[in-house]
């Protein structure tokens, strides 16, 4: 439980960084991508990693075979909602452009790699 909630305290911290950090970024330099859809994507982001890391801790947790299997679970669920949310934001807009995309994959990337430190943090302490 205090991992989970140590997780949760660091995602946001790294979220709210990450937003000041990218809305200073997009005001000073010339992307074409706005400031709102950049708050909608590192907000999916957030809640995507959130999501995916509650499930593979429970994984991590359980003692038999089915622990796997929900991990497993998570990391489909995590791409699952990842393909979810591009293709929604496909259906709205109509336009991907190149700008969102390197946006999209650098905050997936980070976060990526954030929520693999935690798990592997998680399964040395078991």
């Amino acid at each position: 439980m205090i991992s989970s909630l140590r997780f949760i305290w660091q995602l946001l911290i790294l979220s709210a960084a990450i937003l000041l950090i990218g809305v200073l970024l997009i005001q000073h330099t010339t992307l074409s991508i706005s400031p709102g859809i950049y708050l909608i994507t590192l907000a999916s982001v957030t809640v995507i990693n959130l999501i995916a890391y509650l499930i593979m801790a429970a994984g991590i947790r359980k003692k038999d075979q089915g622990g796997m299997v929900i991990l497993l679970a998570g990391l489909g669920v995590k791409f699952l909602l990842y393909l979810l949310y591009i293709m929604v934001f496909w259906l709205a807009t109509k336009n991907l452009d190149i700008d969102f995309i390197v946006t999209f994959f650098a905050l997936y990337l980070i976060f990526t790699f954030f929520l693999a430190i935690h798990l592997l943090k998680l399964l040395n302490n078991k």
